[in-house]
């Protein structure tokens, strides 16, 4: 072997040394009990199963909550091979490269009948459309008249069509099964900072949370016709101060995130005032900074909060059940999250924004699924 062969050899293992101490991020472990909670003094509700999957409760208690999967771009289903320069440098071996198309900042979360999960990216300005059963990744928004400037809710009605709050064009978009525009909902002046979104399925009725009005708007999926318009500012029963998040549960309840009077507020199908929970505070089953919110086929409510770095768990009467996460990047960690969406299967997602992806846990039901 020749001195500059070896001397090759030698840099170019030092350069890929160099590049894989520099490029690891920070990584962290199966959460443990008490680790990273920042919400109290009890310790955090989670625990590893044999296969290395964290769960919630912690044993001997039955797990409820188990964690699935996360979502982060093009490279969940397709990866690209390094060009020739890495391949060069770093030799045969050289890992892949991490497409482009991955989230940077998601935000709002819906699952349509069939699976697809959509997720808003405030900072891409898209919506990402994840289909898990042909493993592609495809885009809503990206072009044309109704190109997104900062999508923040989306919903899916009964017949697939996507609807998407842009907060800085004040309008609704509404997108076919194909990603075509078919409707945009929201006059001159009537919408100021649209936030979260939420569709009666039964009832062909969306739901707008605008935030800066401090109401709640009510319009028809079919024509984007005014339906009614719930509460005004305040903090009574009914009122809002700052509404951001939305949810719509399978008996047509909305669940409306009062983010600043700090509480959950739920109407039912035809608008009135049920009930409410929630109080600010930094113990758990109190809200500092609450944005998701969604609701399983049991009734059980859960609600993000990116102050905690977490969700909670409540039942319908608004007494805490469980939390789940703390401040990280492993599973089950989060670091800023925001939306919050439980599908048809009991599958809760979670926009952790500050980790740029959405991670899905399962709610597991008494005596099995």
């Amino acid at each position: 072997m020749t001195p500059t062969c070896c001397t090759a050899r030698i840099v170019r293992l030092s350069l890929l040394v160099g590049i894989v101490i520099l490029g690891i991020p920070g990584t962290a472990p199966l959460i443990e009990a008490g680790q990273g909670d920042r919400t109290s003094k009890p310790k955090q509700q989670v625990a590893a199963t044999a296969d290395r999957v964290p769960v919630w409760p912690l044993p001997p208690e039955q797990p409820r909550i188990r964690y699935v999967r996360s979502y982060h771009g093009v490279s969940d289903f397709k990866t690209r091979k390094a060009p020739r320069w890495k391949t060069i440098l770093l030799g045969e071996d050289a890992p892949e490269l991490k497409p482009l198309d991955s989230m940077v900042k998601p935000y709002g979360i819906a699952v349509s009948r069939i699976g697809r999960v959509y997720v808003t990216d405030t900072v891409a300005r898209r919506v990402f459309v994840f289909d898990p059963e042909a493993k592609t990744v495809s885009f809503l928004g990206e072009t044309g008249t109704a190109r997104l400037t900062k999508p923040i809710g989306v919903a899916v009605d009964r017949d697939d069509h996507v609807f998407v709050a842009d907060a800085s064009a004040n309008r609704v978009f509404g997108y076919g099964p194909d990603g075509q525009l078919l409707i945009a909902i929201g006059r001159e002046g009537e919408l100021d900072n649209p936030s979260g979104l939420a569709v009666d399925r039964k009832r062909d009725l969306l739901y707008v949370a605008d935030a800066k009005k401090h109401h709640v708007l009510c319009y028809s999926t079919k024509d984007g016709s005014a339906v009614r318009t719930i509460g005004h500012r305040g903090g009574a029963p009914g009122e809002f101060n700052f509404p951001t998040n939305l949810f719509v549960d399978a008996r047509g309840r909305l669940y409306v995130t009062d983010t600043m009077n700090f509480r959950i507020q739920v109407f039912d199908a035809e608008g009135a005032f049920i009930n409410e929970f929630g109080t600010q505070g930094d113990t758990p089953g109190s809200l500092n900074r609450p944005k998701g919110v969604g609701v399983d086929s049991e009734g059980h409510i859960y609600v993000v909060d990116s102050s905690f770095n977490n969700f909670q768990a409540f039942d319908a009467e608004g007494q805490l059940l469980l939390f789940v996460g703390s401040i990280g990047r492993g599973p089950g960690e989060f670091f800023l999250p925001a939306g919050l969406y439980v599908d048809d299967r009991d599958l809760i997602y979670v926009a952790d924004q500050g980790n740029a992806r959405v991670q899905v846990f399962e709610y597991l039901k008494a005596g099995g699924r």
